[in-house]
């Protein structure tokens, strides 16, 4: 017993020594830096202030219980926190010292106060954000119009989320979008965000944004009308994946070789079908028949026959085709 007694004495003797030389690594690599203020404002005041009370309450209470061991060990963690502290305050900062202790204390304090909560907003910062962000500019800039009040609602999210937002970089990227392209552009975006298979209630918190970001400014557009339909439906597709979702088709009918070849070269991944006693083109699938009319007049302009077609119709239609083969 009196073994066992000494071996665990020799093991906690070896443990202190283990910690001496951990407290020195840590805060040689620290001190070294002491003096970069990125290195100072790392250091949170509030919770070294916390560590060290609480450090000094188990301290009386070792030295009333003589625990000597006990003793170095919370010594040793004090007065690494202080150092880290001291640091902290910016003290090695050039051109810092100059402006007192307190002084730099309480600038500290303000900073830390400042960013208080940042590691609680990325727990809580939603999935794919940037591209929810991204969303949500494209949907306020549909009618090529930024109310202040979708301004700030913006900026709300990307101050809750994180995000660093620029009007004039969005805009920006904005010009490389051709007028008659916004509006398929901004659905592919939300496409590209549901294909990432986000959870359930956040898709469904995607549509009440949309909402708001439609009402921002106390009047509904035929643009954002238009698209907040196709929006809807997408999200409401992706949250009833059981429940049938009225699906339009878009599809265009070549009238001979050199129209056949065109629709080849505008949409290379078109689905060719076989219906209508011929071959026809899909070029999407839509849940708004205003947007899938909208997309069918762009394919027009080409002298193309498109025309906007339900798909449980088109299904039907190519059942019934191959029965009578």
């Amino acid at each position: 017993m009196q073994l066992l007694e000494n071996l665990i004495n020799a093991f906690i003797w070896i443990s202190l020594l283990m910690s001496l030389v951990q407290v020195y690594l840590q805060t040689n690599k620290i001190w070294k830096r002491k003096h970069e203020q990125v290195v100072a404002e790392s250091q949170s005041i509030a919770g070294l202030s916390l560590l060290i009370l609480n450090c000094l309450i188990w301290l009386i209470s070792y030295i009333l219980k003589k625990d000597i061991e006990s003793i170095i060990d919370t010594s040793l963690i004090i007065a690494q926190s202080v150092v880290f502290l001291l640091i902290g305050t910016g003290l090695w900062v050039r051109g810092q010292r100059k402006k007192g202790f307190w002084t730099l204390l309480k600038h500290a304090l303000k900073i830390e106060r400042k960013e208080a909560n940042y590691l609680l907003k990325r727990f809580f910062k939603p999935q794919n954000a940037e591209l929810i962000l991204d969303i949500l500019h494209q949907i306020a800039m549909i009618d090529e119009e930024l109310d202040e009040r979708e301004k700030q609602l913006i900026h709300y999210f990307a101050m809750e989320w994180n995000i660093p937002y620029s009007l004039e970089q969005k805009n920006k990227e904005r010009k490389n979008i051709k007028p008659d392209e916004k509006y398929v552009y901004l659905r592919n975006k939300l496409l590209d965000y549901l294909q990432r298979d986000p959870p359930v209630e956040q898709v469904a918190q995607l549509k009440d944004l949309i909402k708001e970001m439609v009402l921002a400014d106390e009047k509904v557009t035929n643009e954002e009308k238009l698209i907040s339909n196709e929006l809807n439906g997408m999200i409401d597709s992706y949250l009833q994946k059981e429940k049938q979702t009225q699906i339009f088709q878009v599809i265009i009918v070549p009238q001979n070789q050199v129209q056949e070849e065109k629709v080849k070269e505008l949409i290379p991944d078109s689905q060719e079908l076989r219906t209508f006693g011929g071959r026809v083109f899909s070029i999407g699938t839509f849940y708004s028949k205003e947007f899938a009319e909208m997309v069918c007049q762009r394919f027009r302009k080409f002298n193309l026959f498109t025309i906007v077609y339900n798909l449980e119709s088109l299904l039907q239609e190519m059942e019934n085709t191959r029965g009578n083969v």
